[in-house]
């Protein structure tokens, strides 16, 4: 079985220990009777908790006779297969299984999960009621491993009292205006810093790789390779990828990368409470967020006059873009009852499923006409909106393993003084003989990236 490596994740499940597993679930066991279904669930905060239980209440309303027994089983990280790798081998894991959309590629290429790529040919039409870059990103060389269950979209957040102090024009932040550049974006943020007699940060006005402005934001936007399906190689040193990291390089010198992270170290320390984070107490004056950020702001700062707008492209004109990520239903191997958790992976990634687990969570569905339904997206509607400029992380069998690699290319470049090109390709290299033992393997040639 390949090797697989752990690393933090960046953004997906809500943190939250599995409180009350025992009253959320009658029985955790495994049981061969045909109308019995197990789930195992890694995102297991209290709202998420209350949401699987309505569904789990509507699936069985829906289906008299069937039980569904609901296991939280929070994860350590993206790509973290360990209670998974175990049941699977000990023929004990769950009917149904709930999985962060980035990593199904590798965690079917490790052999844990069933190909529900028969089923899906048995209902016609299925694949057509999803977004296409949700459905591909749950697929592993062109058969579907999992079934879209929910997802986001990236925008610009900014503090428009924070633009007018600076006397910043707001108009190019109007959507209206369309995407501003990337070089315009950083300029706003420089001209609304602020320093103390030490010349110590009090104020940033944008940290463009902090948040969701990590590589991935980047190197999307610039339409970056990571694979090439011709020669089934990693492309980390492609010149677009390169481009994208020469950023990290620009901004380090723009910015001072030390003094900014002086300036998170003393304004939002590890473990601070959320109503600290910089951006909720106008420390931060533009971020790139989620609509994951929705209810934070409106928890922590319901009073921040804040504005969202598309994501910064790299030059005027170009067209809108933002990159989504989100959760998808798989069945691991070797399930007690395959029938009846297809049935209930069905139900939870179909209408209704999607339409409770959207409006008691604030996420968006991947069904696609529930994108229309406006109490669905209340509150949400652009982020909805440009869904349909959206794309994903390619849908690699070693994705884990390159968030760390591109990750440390990052740190390389921002601590390091590397440059772009030597930072990717040791990545590249890091990268190569993980992706090998894969190969043959083709990435979908239609809406799994720009």
């Amino acid at each position: 079985m390949p090797r697989t490596a752990l690393t933090r994740r960046r953004f997906g499940a809500l943190a939250g220990a599995a409180v009350g597993a025992a009253t959320l679930t009658s029985c955790a066991s495994r049981s061969s009777s045909p109308k019995h279904i197990s789930y195992w669930t890694t995102i297991t905060d209290p709202t998420t908790m209350t949401a699987w239980n309505a569904m789990k209440a509507g699936f069985e309303k829906q289906n008299p006779g069937y039980h569904v027994d609901i296991l939280p089983k929070p994860s350590l990280g993206t790509g973290d297969a360990t209670d998974l790798i175990t049941a699977v081998r000990g023929r004990s894991g769950p009917d149904c299984y709930l999985i962060d959309r980035y990593t199904t590629a590798q965690y079917a290429g490790m052999g844990l999960l069933e190909n529900l790529q028969d089923r899906v040919d048995q209902e016609p039409g299925l694949r057509d009621q999803y977004l296409n870059f949700a459905w591909n990103e749950a697929s592993y060389n062109g058969a579907a491993y999992g079934i879209p269950l929910d997802t986001d979209s990236r925008a610009l957040f900014f503090n428009k009292a924070k633009l007018a102090a600076a006397k910043i024009d707001l108009k190019p932040f109007e959507r209206s205006s369309g995407p501003m550049t990337v070089e315009q974006a950083v300029d706003y943020g420089l001209r609304m810093n602020k320093k103390d007699s030490k010349g110590d940060y009090t104020q940033v006005g944008f940290i463009p790789w902090q948040g969701q402005g990590f590589w991935a934001t980047w190197c999307l936007m610039y339409g970056a390779k990571f694979f090439d399906n011709a020669t089934c190689k990693m492309a980390l040193t492609d010149p677009k990828m390169v481009d994208a990291y020469t950023l990290f390089q620009i901004w380090d010198k723009k910015f001072d990368f030390s003094k900014v992270d002086a300036f998170n170290a003393t304004y939002q320390p590890p473990g601070a409470p959320p109503q600290q984070g910089t951006f909720y107490t106008g420390r931060i004056a533009m971020s790139v967020d989620g609509n994951f950020a929705l209810p934070g702001l409106k928890q922590y700062a319901p009073k921040l006059p804040y504005g969202t707008t598309y994501l910064p492209v790299v030059k005027k004109g170009d067209p809108p873009f933002t990159w989504s990520g989100g959760f998808a239903m798989v069945m691991p191997k070797g399930p007690a009852n395959a029938d009846g958790g297809w049935k209930f992976i069905k139900y939870m990634t179909g209408p209704e499923g999607q339409k409770t687990y959207s409006e008691m969570t604030s996420h968006l569905p991947t069904y696609k006409s529930l994108l229309e339904d406006k109490k669905v997206i209340a509150g949400q509607e652009f982020f909805a909106e440009i869904l349909k400029y959206s794309t994903s992380r390619p849908p690699l069998p070693v994705n884990a393993q390159l968030q760390g690699a591109l990750d440390t290319a990052t740190q390389a470049i921002q601590i390091g003084g590397s440059s772009p090109r030597s930072a990717l390709n040791a990545a590249q290299q890091q990268m190569a003989p993980n992706m090998k033992q894969y190969c043959p393997f083709k990435l979908p040639s239609n809406g799994s990236f720009r």
